[in-house]
């Protein structure tokens, strides 16, 4: 995900992905130092009050910013 070029292709295709991919996407592109400006609209897709299930990927220590839901 950290090569150049890899989130970007990635991103491009999201919108046509369900929240919660996207949602996973946002965590990995701000936990590799993204772009702010594009996790900016990458959050603007999803819905504030909606919670997603991220599976293994809520170890991510910034996952519950990106509307994860806790694991219990």
């Amino acid at each position: 995900m950290s090569q150049p070029g890899t989130l970007e292709r990635l991103l491009k295709v999201s919108r046509h992905e369900p929240p919660r991919v996207r949602a996973m996407l946002g965590a990995f592109g701000e936990k590799i130092g993204h772009k702010p400006e594009v996790l900016r609209q990458l959050r603007a897709s999803l819905n504030p009050f909606s919670k997603f299930d991220f599976g293994m990927l809520a170890a991510l220590p910034n996952a519950r910013a990106w509307q994860a839901k806790e694991n219990r």
